[in-house]
């Protein structure tokens, strides 16, 4: 289930790199006036969660640690497989994104809201865009704090342990990493400011582009709506369904 924000900020044309975990607070938010202690809960975890989004801006100019946009309107993709989820972010943004301030420099309101038609994937083969890029940690060499690029020698193997233990994680399922099969279409590599449970800011690398996923389609859905590989909670890992 995909649903899209389009907000406008006002009087605002300058936001931080790390803005995602400006929407991680909005999300957080949401969770914490939902009145459901299942969703309060989610905050204090630390195992995965089911959900991922993505965040577009129109950019005019970037440094190191700020964003100049050329457009104050952008769009909010929210994602996941959890209908209760889903609508504690839609019912606050709804409700009350025109009185809580996503940037603390900036006021902001609700431009329009659509519910975006969610794909049948039915096939065992799926080329999938990425709508926010993707991380991999680098876990066979128990190195969880390098992110590695898709260059790297162990990428996609690090990816199937990740997608292993998504698909162990939500659908209690066990499957050899040597059955989910990924292929690089075409990918590009950013080190891109993010940030850490202590909130201090750090550089990862995170791979946008376009990859083939070869998996059963019930794996495949999984992964589409809760995104693939590591922070996606963070503004990370979120698909498109190309063919």
């Amino acid at each position: 289930m995909v649903v899209k924000f389009r907000i406008k900020l006002l009087d605002c044309t300058k936001i931080t790199t790390n803005y995602r975990k400006n929407f991680v607070s909005l999300i957080k938010e949401a969770f914490n006036r939902s009145g459901n202690e299942k969703l309060k809960n989610l905050n204090t975890i630390t195992k995965q969660k089911p959900f991922t989004f993505s965040v577009k801006f129109s950019v005019k100019n970037s440094n190191d640690n700020q964003l100049e946009l050329e457009n104050s309107v952008f769009d909010f993709y929210f994602s996941t497989n959890d209908y209760l989820i889903l609508m504690s972010v839609y019912n606050f943004i709804i409700s009350h994104l025109n009185d809580y301030n996503i940037f603390a420099s900036c006021k902001n309101i609700l431009v329009k809201v659509m519910l975006l038609n969610k794909p049948t994937i039915d096939k065992d083969s799926v080329v999938f865009k990425t709508l926010s890029p993707i991380v991999v940690r680098d876990m066979i060499n128990k190195n969880g704090d390098k992110t590695l690029k898709f260059s790297d020698e162990g990428f996609i193997y690090n990816l199937k342990l990740s997608i292993k233990s998504q698909i162990k994680a939500f659908m209690c399922q066990d499957v050899d990493q040597n059955s989910i099969g990924i292929k690089v279409l075409k990918m590009k590599t950013d080190n891109i400011n993010s940030f850490g449970n202590n909130k201090n800011s750090y550089g990862l690398y995170a791979n946008s582009g376009l990859l083939e996923l070869n998996l059963k389609s019930e794996y495949l859905q999984l992964l589409y709506d809760i995104g693939v590989g590591a922070k996606r909670s963070q503004g990370f890992g979120m698909l498109e369904k190309i063919l």
